[in-house]
């Protein structure tokens, strides 16, 4: 029996999406790096504190970005993790890769809209009432009233559904995390009015339509068709350069700006870690300033001279 490698054991247990970039990513370190390609899977687990370093220069001097840089170096981490685990690692290792510090990134990266935006976003799609633009406004509910990851959209069962408790489930969410989004009522309906059209039950939420307007229920769409039409769609109404995952940002953005609370909202956008939804966070000064302005603290709020 074939012991598999730390890095197969490590890409296996990610969503396929991620599998693909994460593997992708780390290819390309092994090519920076000059492995022989018949090498380069065992060589993850064995990078230690020096080699990391070298990497991290390399991919910085090769032009990836700090996030770029930063997740190559968080992969590698993880695979020497699972060698650890294996055995195979001396626990050490780990230790001195942890020692390596991040790339600073920007706090305000991406962009999220607002809510007059998005408000013209809807108003344009509603006007297309063919079975496509029915469609595509329940895509953009489902993006922006549950904050779903464009791979988690299209991976969406029938099964997956309960719209009469006004909930879907995630079945594998990033890290292959299974969650559940509650859906506001708008959503709903929209969800409802595609499924009408859509007549049938079973198979993907959102399936190809032709030219002649059929639904292809045997399929769902592709990322690539989600990229597109928020692309396109956006465009339409003045908004240039705004991605699927901006729609994500939006969704987290608009419930910290409802004074939901931090945790609740990591929990709603499936998050495993709570810093990583202040990194989300796009509230401006304004926000804090209202909130100093409401500061109270009763009977003691009384001014002295």
């Amino acid at each position: 029996m074939t012991t598999a490698s730390p890095l197969a054991l490590y890409l296996g247990r990610l969503a396929p999406n991620s599998r693909r970039s994460i593997r992708s990513q780390l290819y390309k370190v092994a090519n920076i790096m000059e492995w022989p390609l018949d090498k380069r899977d065992a060589m993850f687990h064995q990078v230690d504190y020096q080699m990391a370093c070298q990497i991290k220069v390399e991919l910085i001097q090769h032009g990836s970005s700090a996030k770029s840089v930063n997740r190559a170096m968080s992969a590698i981490r993880n695979v020497v993790k699972v060698g650890v685990l294996m055995g195979l690692v001396a626990e050490n290792q780990l230790i001195q890769l942890s020692a390596i510090k991040l790339e600073k990134t920007s706090q305000h990266q991406g962009n999220p809209l607002n809510a007059t935006q998005v408000s013209e976003l809807f108003a344009y799609l509603a006007k297309d009432t063919s079975i496509i633009g029915v469609r595509n406004i329940a895509i953009f509910a489902v993006l922006l009233g549950a904050g779903l990851r464009r791979s988690e959209l299209v991976a969406l069962k029938l099964s997956d559904l309960t719209l009469s408790e006004s909930h879907l489930v995630v079945q594998k969410g990033k890290g292959n995390k299974r969650r559940t989004a509650f859906l506001p009522k708008w959503c709903v309906e929209h969800i409802h009015a595609w499924l009408l059209l859509r007549d049938y039950d079973t198979g993907y939420v959102f399936n190809p339509v032709n030219k002649s307007n059929r639904v292809n229920v045997n399929r769902g769409i592709t990322t690539e068709i989600v990229y597109l039409l928020v692309r396109n769609m956006a465009k339409h109404v003045g908004l240039a350069t705004v991605s699927p995952h901006d729609l994500r940002r939006t969704y987290i953005t608009r419930l910290l700006e409802q004074n939901i609370d931090l945790n609740t909202v990591r929990l709603m956008a499936g998050h495993e870690n709570i810093s990583t939804t202040v990194v989300y966070d796009k509230r401006d000064n304004k926000v804090m300033q209202k909130a100093a302005a409401t500061l109270s603290y009763g009977a003691s709020n009384v001014a002295t001279s």
